[in-house]
């Protein structure tokens, strides 16, 4: 008579307990993947210190786009545009100048928050002027743009801190581009870009004014000179600001891209010498004109280059010289009232990773408060070994599975019976 041995019982039951086990295990996600998803994304435009996430979130468009992937399926898509409604509603007072909204110190254009969420693990997520969309995001993202308008012609976002006339220092920037993304491949890889473009940088404030007294009466003085023999010549620095382009500002930095530059480079920190190489530039450009008019006067004009000789001297020096009268303090006005730092990059511990275009830092080192303009947030994703079971394919899997599992026990119990009983019908 055929028997099973007792080891042989027990490795049949514990075949049946590891074939529940795993039907189990295919149908109850684990702690891990039950806390993750398979993909997330975040754009964001507007992220501040002055207002909690909670706040934010609590209007719509300020809590920017998200999607998220929760089970492996389709792409998910979410596209807000900024709320104009919402933004001119938020009063955020700095210094008793307003921080959004008619005159305040950051004023946005039409610009979009984006994010999408693959099935396959990926995600991407946008925000900022919508035309950048394409080649930040991707090709074919489609964004739709807010109806906020442009705070000036052809900008999308525009900052100004300081009066001036009466502070330290002032700065003036409309910026024509303002975007940035964040990518996460199926692989997990996160990668960011960002770009930036100001139309104008105006600089003023009585630190410069100071600076450019001596500068402007030297230059006024030869410049009435020229007009009393009818040669008329505008004053470059009259009016107390200096304006600046993009160029003159990565020029000073010493790149040929602001995507050159390192993560997270304050831009002001060039200001001051940028100013300084255009008050140098347009004085000695005018210089320049007046000689050749002079010479073009011929005997006439020899009280004119008496006076340029004259204002040379004067002129010269002082110009060679404003390292230390003019780009010295201006930097230290400029900073301890605003920092303007480009190309933040966050890995943060959950696994998420953010991609910041501009972090705007008011008061020295950001003690006032501190904005990220155009954010955008991927992960953390858990990919596809995130995706829940529990659905109409994995719970079939499953179910068949244990059925397959429960089966086996039923056998094994079955053949337990019988073996047990057939010493008993013997006898």
């Amino acid at each position: 008579m055929h028997t099973i041995s007792p080891a042989g019982r027990r490795l049949g039951v514990a075949g049946a307990i590891t074939g529940i086990g795993l039907a189990l295990a295919l149908v109850i996600p684990s702690g891990a993947n039950a806390a993750s998803v398979v993909s997330q994304g975040d754009g964001r435009l507007i992220d501040t210190t002055l207002l909690t996430t909670d706040a934010l979130d609590s209007v719509a468009s300020l809590g920017g786009a998200k999607a998220v992937n929760t089970d492996g399926s389709d792409a998910v898509t979410s596209d807000t545009p900024l709320d104009p409604t919402a933004l001119s509603a938020l009063s955020i007072p700095i210094n008793g100048v307003n921080l959004f909204g008619d005159n305040g110190i950051i004023q946005l254009g039409g610009v979009g928050q984006y994010a999408q969420a693959n099935g396959d693990g990926s995600s991407v997520a946008f925000s900022g002027a919508v035309s950048q969309a394409s080649s930040l995001a991707g090709i074919g993202t489609d964004v739709t743009p807010s109806n906020i308008g442009s705070p000036a012609p052809g900008s999308n976002a525009e900052i100004t801190v300081g009066d001036p006339a009466t502070d330290p220092a002032s700065l003036d920037v409309q910026w024509g581009l303002l975007a940035a993304s964040a990518k996460q491949t199926a692989d997990g890889t996160q990668s960011g870009s960002y770009t930036l473009e100001a139309k104008q940088i105006q600089v003023g404030g009585t630190v410069l004014t100071g600076a450019l007294a001596p500068i402007d009466t030297a230059l006024k003085t030869v410049l009435g000179v020229a007009g009393t023999l009818g040669v008329n010549v505008a004053d470059p620095i009259a009016g107390g600001t200096v304006t600046i382009t993009m160029d003159d500002l990565l020029a000073a930095a010493g790149v040929s891209s602001i995507n050159d530059l390192p993560a997270g480079t304050d831009l002001v920190q060039y200001v001051p010498i940028a100013v300084a190489a255009k008050v140098t530039q347009v004085v000695n450009d005018t210089l320049s004109t007046l000689s050749t008019d002079a010479s073009n006067l011929g005997l006439v004009g020899l009280p004119l280059s008496t006076a340029l000789t004259t204002a040379k001297a004067t002129i010269t020096p002082l110009l060679s010289g404003m390292t230390t009268s003019l780009v010295a303090p201006l930097s230290t006005a400029l900073t301890a009232a605003v920092q303007l730092r480009v190309n933040e990059q966050t890995h943060a511990a959950d696994g998420s990773f953010t991609e910041t275009a501009l972090q705007v830092g008011l008061g020295p080192n950001g003690s006032l408060g501190q904005v990220n303009l155009a954010n955008a947030t991927v992960g953390p994703n858990g990919g596809l070994e995130a995706v829940p079971v529990i659905n109409a394919a994995s719970a079939g899997i499953a179910g068949g599975a244990l059925a397959v599992g429960l089966a086996i026990a039923a056998a094994v119990m079955a053949a337990r019976r019988r073996n047990a009983a057939a010493p008993a019908a013997a006898n």
